[in-house]
């Protein structure tokens, strides 16, 4: 199965995606700059110290002084079951240069809490650079697992440091895990050399933008290929390369054509298809994703696939396939909490069971932790899945005010789906298009700065009309070119 990693940048938004034989499984959809401070290690210099609760005010360059508390040495210990050893909290006097880690970023007129004892996260495992804790996550059940894997890990680190095991650990080979270990390892001590010539309030580290936060999750032997919309995402890349092993670097490729790389590879469509309800198998049956208040129900349905002459084993083979679709979907569309599906009903016991069996193995390989019943009598299966973070389709869609119950594109990304057909055209010699669009979609393009001068840079001597339109919903647009009527309401984008 060839599995490829795609990336790409513009309008103010990072993009990623993976395929495995051409199919969707995963896509990330975000916007620069909408990350939180949380997790940054900054040079801090101490400002003011408050002996009798073990606490200073620290300058990090912030709006507000950031609030340093001994209480904040092991954070992880009320998430994660472990140990530790002794932790000493510094005596520290005002005009100490200190590397701090934001824990809690700044709420109304309240500065960032912020400690002294910073962490990495990795995939699977958190390196403690010098808090000698030693924590398994909760989530892994088994005790005697629990103890093998603290023990295990214990011995690759040294007495002052300290390392958690993540959810995914027990299903990472050793040398994996080690590998990861290193990298983090290697961010800490750049780290520490940065610290020497920085200046006070200098961002020694951020948590990891789209691209690399994908590239550490994902990056594994079964990804085969490395695609990326231009040559600057390549030399990221190369650069982030320097903490992973020889083994685990792929190759990379520039898409130059011209067109959008998402687009063009046939990624574009399926992501379009990420918000409709319904979502078709490969045999002509097909899902339809219903997501309620209380949880989401998932409704199995035979569609167009008749199969042979034995109705049981035409049954059997749509609920075998719709349970590896409703795996790839519930990761796509980040769909957590309570999921019921109501698959086609079956007469063989044997059949429930397997149908059930292959719905635990599609959602083992999900990133997320999934736990699932067994068929009831009526067909029904339920399972639970963490949602991790907002999803790609909370900058995708916003909910319909016409039928208030499903969900439309976003004025945002609706603008992105044109772009890419507008660089189809470029392509084909189209140099002047208008674009029939909402009132509230013209207004918001005229301002979007970011939009333009993508579009500029991208295609310089083309030329962009708009006419609003009020009776258009907010996910309509008409693209024409060549010759067309210039109205009075209408305006050049550029």
């Amino acid at each position: 199965m060839k599995k490829t990693l795609y990336f790409d940048e513009y309008c103010g938004y990072a993009v990623s995606a993976v395929t495995e034989n051409g199919k969707l499984t995963e896509f990330n959809f975000e916007k620069d700059g909408n990350r939180s401070i949380k997790g940054n290690i900054y040079k801090g210099k101490i400002v003011n110290v408050l002996n009798g609760m073990q606490a200073a005010f620290v300058d990090c360059g912030l709006e507000r002084n950031c609030y340093l508390s001994a209480d904040d040495a092991i954070p992880y210990a009320e998430k994660y079951d472990g140990s530790h050893g002794e932790i000493t909290f510094p005596e520290l006097k005002e005009g100490d240069d200190v590397i701090v880690q934001v824990v809690k970023p700044p709420v109304g007129k309240k500065g960032a809490k912020v400690t002294l004892f910073p962490s990495f996260v990795g995939k699977t495992i958190i390196y403690l650079p010098n808090t000698p804790f030693v924590g398994v996550s909760r989530k892994i059940a088994d005790d005697e697992l629990r103890k093998s894997l603290a023990y295990s890990v214990s011995r690759l680190i040294r007495g002052d440091e300290g390392i958690v095991l993540r959810t995914a650990s027990p299903y990472t080979r050793r040398d994996l895990l080690e590998s990861e270990l290193t990298s983090l390892k290697t961010i800490y001590q750049n780290v520490l050399q940065s610290f020497e010539s920085a200046e006070t309030g200098a961002v020694l580290y951020s948590e990891m933008g789209l691209l690399k936060r994908v590239l550490r999750d994902i990056l594994s032997y079964d990804i085969e290929e490395i695609v990326v919309g231009n040559e600057k995402l390549k030399k990221v890349i190369e650069g982030f390369y320097t903490l992973f092993p020889p083994a685990r670097r792929r190759p990379i490729t520039v898409h130059n054509s011209g067109k959008d790389m998402l687009d063009e590879y046939g990624i574009g469509a399926q992501i379009a298809k990420m918000i409709e309800p319904r979502a078709e198998l490969e045999n002509g049956a097909y899902l339809v994703i219903d997501k309620c208040e209380a949880l989401t129900a998932i409704d199995v349905n035979t569609g167009a696939f008749t199969g042979g002459d034995n109705l049981e084993q035409t049954v059997y083979y749509t609920n075998v396939l719709a349970a590896r679709e409703i795996a790839r979907q519930v990761k796509l569309r980040n769909i957590g909490g309570i999921v019921v599906v109501d698959f086609i009903d079956m007469a063989s016991e044997a059949h429930n069971k397997t149908v059930v069996e292959e719905l635990e193995n599609a959602l083992k390989n999900n990133g997320s932790k999934c736990s699932v019943s067994q068929m009831s009598q009526f067909g029904l299966v339920e399972f639970t899945r963490k949602r991790e973070g907002s999803g790609a389709l909370s900058l995708m869609c916003k909910p319909c005010s016409r039928c208030r119950n499903g969900f439309i594109k976003s004025p945002k990304f609706t603008m992105l789906e044109t772009r890419a057909k507008l660089l189809h055209l470029y392509a084909e010699g189209h140099r002047r298009i208008l674009l029939d669009v909402a009132a509230d979609m013209s207004e918001q393009l005229s301002s979007w700065t970011a939009f333009s001068d993508d579009l500029k840079t991208r295609m310089p001597d083309l030329q962009i009309y708009l006419t609003p339109h009020r009776s258009y919903p907010d996910d309509q647009v008409r693209i024409r070119c060549g010759q067309f009527e210039i109205k009075e309401n209408t305006v050049k984008l550029y």
